[in-house]
């Protein structure tokens, strides 16, 4: 079965949610308006409506360094080795694997779509197999060490005091833990807010101010490598308001 990477729908498509998944993670939702939002599945917690989410911080023992199996070219399929942490089947379902260091200098620098892979004890080893035409492009040798990533918009969370990962969007209703729903990402939001904030300033995500909040970013101050998520478009909001904002995330 095919997924379109982009549907459009009437206003109020946003809201929809589901236990049940309806289309592909990451697929682009487009209003009328010209707002946008990424279909997700929220992990263990609920999602609230105007808090800022992210990704799920990648997994210790699987997200770089496993040892890579000698794989030829067309391979359908890659075997790492885990290092201490036991994988569920099919974890990586629509992730990826991604090689981070080789003795071949073309073995590097390489990623493929993960169609599926079977539970693995910890420190076992682990074939995964690849998307269907997305077969091994350049031969990986012995020497090769690889990650694994669960894909984006699977199990987010709402962005912790600690930011560990990308911020991916706002939810503009609940979605409650393990379901399915949209995040958005850009256009007209409203946004939880930490400080206050004046119109055209640009933001970021709180971080360890405020879980879910968003403040201005200081470009002149220690934020300044912060990832920009969008402008301020109220007059002025305060702290444990929401604002309105204009998110441009991806």
């Amino acid at each position: 079965m095919s997924f379109p990477s982009r549907i459009y729908g009437d206003f109020g498509a946003e809201k929809a949610t589901s236990t049940t998944k309806k289309r592909a993670l990451g697929t682009v939702l487009e209003l009328p308006d010209g707002r946008e939002f990424k279909y997700a599945l929220a992990g263990g917690t609920a999602l609230s409506s105007g808090k800022i989410t992210s990704s799920a911080l990648m997994i210790e023992h699987h997200n770089m360094d496993l040892v890579t199996a000698a794989t030829a070219v067309d391979s359908s399929s890659i075997t790492v080795t885990l290092e201490g942490t036991a994988a569920t089947a099919d974890q990586y379902a629509d992730g990826y694997i991604y090689t981070n260091d080789s003795t071949a200098d073309e073995g590097e620098g390489q990623i493929y779509r993960i169609a599926s892979n079977p539970a693995a004890d910890s420190s076992a080893t682990l074939e995964v197999t690849l998307a269907p035409n997305d077969k091994v492009k350049v031969a990986l040798n012995s020497d090769t060490l690889s990650g694994l990533a669960v894909n984006p918009y699977s199990g987010i969370v709402v962005s912790p005091t600690t930011v560990t990962n990308r911020t991916l969007g706002v939810p503009p209703t609940l979605i409650a833990a393990n379901a399915y729903g949209f995040v958005q990402t850009k256009g007209l939001a409203s946004v939880l807010v930490n400080g206050g904030v004046v119109a055209g300033q640009p933001l970021r995500v709180a971080g360890a101010t405020a879980a879910g909040a968003v403040q201005l970013l200081n470009r002149d101050g220690s934020d300044e490598n912060e990832q920009e998520i969008g402008v301020v478009h109220n007059v002025v909001a305060v702290t444990t308001d929401y604002c309105l904002a204009f998110l441009n995330i991806d």
